[in-house]
């Protein structure tokens, strides 16, 4: 048996540079969700032994809760496409060792013996890979760390893990790929003998396609049509260019659109914002006041809308002007509302598709008041709606005329909780520099993806090729000729899969970011930046060139060679 496993273990070990990438993607996998989950355990269990947590601390639990969700979510993507990649590793094994794996069951070896062999292969790889994930994301967790503790202003912050946590990172994976290497092999299981030393294939499928690529290439309106139709032979290794192209798209869209939202809101909520103070009272005030406050009635309720509720705050104003002033999208100064009437914050109407004209019901202490919407303030306050005062004061039973908040250009004498406009300020800052932090995550995840996909595409073209290409080197041909040929063809395609994956992906992102909204409680707005298209294209063409010079080097080595028997894999 151990002669076996030798010689199993010499022939995968061929293909080495596949190895190497599936050892990279169990790491990445692992590195992905460590490099979350050691900021939070530890963090969490701290809080959750205190008996009461302060604003910043509710503040910091509830950014854990989102980022836990945020781990189970890279946990998952990188957990399929690292499955997909183990599948494609041992579908070609196996159809280019279909004569070993025949000499071996006509030896005697059964099945299960061979199966074995590759679900512990796995699962090496796997432990070993997810092992060397954990460690690096254990030093890596610094940085969300160091960025919780200037976001939420908190200290005394842990890097931990919980027994439940290492097991996932470090089980739950590699029993995925396991379940994918025992599924992987029955593509050889049951299989006679003979027929795999015969090495019999499926002409049909194979002239299929053949004559679909032939189509398609008919179609395209391009002068050199022969290195399209090498390309379309291999269309996975299209799908994978699609793919990687896409998945480039979606992460550096949502990245640059978390900056653009972090910008959005604090525009929105300091323009029309005038006062430099806000300030709230336990009681209702009848005073009067200075002319430079502005009073208003506030109270917390739960608006329903269809079949769901949600909880925001409900100001009623008594007048609108210089001290603050609500806007619509076009910068036009809204008024007061009337009875019956309410505005809205775009998170209401973009979040819940709630419209203007809709009739949405308040439940305040019990009361239930039905409102009609008149507008959406862009400049509105998170989670809260506006309605008149007047008529709030009689719905909550508040003194006509009275108030229990102030803005204000200057501190107000009575005795309340006031918030400053550079308080405000900060908060948002601290906010713009976690969605930040997101940003630069989902970026850098964008491009090893992309990277490794690119790979994939340009390895599996390559091996393929190999022989095509000591042919056309014994031809006569240039190293630049099958280059052009066999090489460069993807990068138009690349060119191709970046406009038409364009669009959908900047639906993709949106509905992500979308999501995320709901996940979080939190309205984040999505943006695209055209600049930020252009360098993205710009990115792709030179990790394009990057991955093509690996394989240029490649070719000149196949080359050398000069001999078919000789050509091995990269």
């Amino acid at each position: 048996m151990a002669l076996l496993y030798k010689q199993l273990t010499k022939q995968v070990g061929r293909n080495k540079v596949f190895v190497l990438l599936l050892f990279i993607l169990t790491c990445l996998t692992s590195l992905s969700f460590f490099f979350v989950k050691f900021s939070i355990d530890g963090n969490m269990a701290m809080l959750d032994s205190l008996s009461s947590l302060n604003e910043n601390q509710q503040k910091y639990k509830e950014a854990l809760l989102s980022n836990t969700r945020l781990a189970y979510v890279f946990l998952l993507a990188m957990t399929m496409l690292t499955a997909f990649v183990f599948i494609m590793f041992f579908y070609r094994f196996f159809r280019s060792s279909k004569k070993q794996m025949g000499c071996l069951k006509s030896l005697g070896f059964t099945d299960r013996v061979l199966c074995t062999f590759f679900v512990f292969f796995t699962a090496c790889i796997a432990m070993v890979g997810a092992g060397a994930g954990m460690f690096c994301g254990y030093f890596l967790s610094d940085i969300l760390i160091r960025a919780n503790e200037k976001t939420c202003s908190v200290s005394g912050l842990i890097r931990a893990v919980t027994p439940m946590t290492t097991a996932i990172g470090l089980l739950g994976g590699t029993i995925i790929f396991c379940l994918t290497a025992f599924l992987s092999y029955f593509f050889v299981r049951g299989k006679e003998p003979g027929s795999l030393i015969a090495g019999k294939t499926a002409k049909q499928k194979i002239s299929g396609g053949l004559s679909a690529a032939e189509r398609i290439v008919k179609i395209i309106p391009v002068r050199d049509k022969f290195p399209l139709r090498i390309a379309l032979r291999k269309p996975l290794a299209v799908i994978l260019i699609f793919a990687a192209v896409m998945a480039c798209n979606v992460c550096f869209i949502l990245g640059r659109s978390l900056n653009i939202s972090s910008r959005m809101i604090l525009d929105s909520q300091t323009k029309g914002h005038h006062y430099e103070y806000n300030t709230g009272y336990t009681e209702y005030k009848e005073e009067r006041l200075p002319a430079d406050a502005l009073p208003y009635l506030f109270c917390h309720s739960v608006i329903e809308t269809g079949e769901r509720e949600i909880e925001q705050s409900v100001y009623g104003v008594y007048s609108l002007g210089n001290i603050f002033e609500l806007m619509d999208k076009t910068g036009k100064t809204l008024s007061v509302p009337k009875s019956g009437e309410i505005y809205i914050n775009p998170a209401l109407a973009k979040l819940y598709d709630v419209h203007m004209g809709d009739k949405l019901t308040l439940t305040i202490d019990s009361i239930i008041t039905s409102y009609t919407v008149r507008g959406i303030a862009e400049n509105a306050q998170r989670n809260t709606v506006y309605v008149n005062a007047s008529a709030l004061s009689k719905d909550i039973k508040a003194p006509i005329g009275s108030y229990n908040g102030v803005w204000s250009m200057s501190p107000v004498s009575e005795v309340g909780t006031t918030v400053s406009k550079t308080q405000i300020k900060q908060e948002l800052e601290r906010d713009a520099t976690s969605n930040k932090t997101s940003a630069v995550i989902n970026q850098v995840i964008g491009a090893v993806i992309g990277c490794i996909l690119l790979f994939l595409a340009l390895y599996l073209n390559f091996q393929d090729n190999q022989r095509d290409i000591s042919i056309l080197d014994l031809l006569g041909y240039s190293q630049k000729e099958i280059r052009k040929m066999l090489i460069h063809i993807y990068r138009p395609m690349m060119w191709t899969a970046f406009i038409l994956t364009l669009f959908p992906s900047i639906l993709t992102a949106k509905a992500i970011q979308k999501t995320l909204s709901y996940a979080i409680h939190d309205y984040m707005p999505f943006g695209v930046d055209r600049m930020v298209l252009l360098l993205l294209f710009i990115f792709l063409n030179v990790l394009y060139q990057l991955v093509e010079c690996v394989f240029s080097v490649g070719i000149l080595r196949v080359c050398k060679k000069g001999n078919l028997n000789e050509i091995s894999a990269l």
